[in-house]
């Protein structure tokens, strides 16, 4: 069994190996794609209907992706960077989709404006702002080609910080005095 799919809580870092990530990492970036679209179609301008059904949809992804991403800061090794390379465009490319969400940034804008925004209490109030700002510095305002070049540069971006990290780590693990 694949800890990566089966942890509620805690992960069981112990058990985690490279070759769990990949096949854990597609699995759930397939099912979340799946009920994202799903979502998309059905999100409500409420809390309950529109982040709080984000949350749980996306739980287990982020998850097992944030594992993986503290496992390659203490435990780094190439099979493990190999399998984290594989997977960060695919994770990254859902996180633009998240972000570009026209339904889901409409629904918030609703909710925000309707009489539901003031029957949240503050955290959920300031979630909701937080979110739609989030959603606008993430192109969900974009369009065709300029959608493209946002999600391609994002792409980019994060494997650079990934190189940048590894690299770091690299020079401290060479260097002696």
């Amino acid at each position: 069994m694949n800890p990566l799919l089966s942890f509620d809580g805690l992960p069981p870092y112990d058990r985690i190996v490279a070759a769990d990530v990949v096949p854990a990492l597609t699995t759930l970036v397939e099912v979340a794609e799946r009920d994202f679209t799903a979502f998309e179609g059905a999100v409500l301008p409420t809390w309950a209907g529109s982040l709080g059904r984000l949350h749980d949809l996306t739980r287990r992804l982020w998850a097992a992706w944030g594992a993986v991403n503290h496992l390659l800061s203490v435990r780094n090794t190439p099979e493990l960077r190999a399998a984290h390379a594989e997977v960060q465009p695919a994770i990254v490319r859902f996180g633009s989709r998240l972000g570009q969400s026209v339904p889901l940034y409409r629904a918030l804008e609703d909710l925000r404006a309707g009489p539901g925004f003031t029957a949240l209490d503050a955290v959920q109030q300031r979630v909701v702002l937080a979110e739609l700002r989030d959603m606008q510095l993430s192109g969900v305002g974009l369009t065709g080609a300029a959608r493209e070049r946002f999600q391609a540069i994002q792409l980019e971006l994060s494997d650079l910080s990934t190189r940048f990290s590894n690299q770091l780590l690299d020079a401290a693990k060479a260097w002696s005095k």
